[in-house]
């Protein structure tokens, strides 16, 4: 069984372009344009892995991570930052949220694929435990 893995991005584009390399890998995925519509697939889907933008107009990444971080049923989903927004300040926000990782745009799908694939291992290993 594939893993299956939610894009939350508020660029049509982005979701677009992550998806198909996503998919092409065989991973199931399940999309959603803001941060309200993802926390609610968070809870209707049970991803195995989020793939989180920062920059969204209804609700910021660092509160969609929160919140999945907060809830008991959904705190041991792995969550990856995919962003453009740089610096030191809001990387730190991104790990004090929760995050497993933040990659900044842009990147290669070689590297969005390897890390989503050691963070979906690490993921299993820490359940197996």
């Amino acid at each position: 069984m594939s893993a299956k893995l939610l894009v939350v991005d508020d660029t049509a584009m982005n979701v677009k372009m992550l998806a198909d390399i996503l998919a092409f890998k065989g991973y199931e995925v399940v999309t959603a344009a803001g941060g309200k519509e993802g926390l609610a697939k968070v809870e209707s889907e049970k991803p195995d892995l989020v793939l989180l933008d920062v920059m969204m107009p209804d609700k910021d990444g660092f509160e969609v991570c929160r919140q999945i971080k907060q809830d008991g049923r959904t705190k041991a989903i792995p969550v990856i930052f995919l962003t453009a927004k740089g610096g030191g300040e809001a990387l730190a926000e991104g790990f004090e949220s929760g995050a497993v990782m933040y990659i900044n745009k842009p990147f290669t799908a070689n590297k969005l694929l390897t890390i989503v694939n050691t963070m979906l291992e690490q993921a299993e290993a820490g359940a197996s435990q």
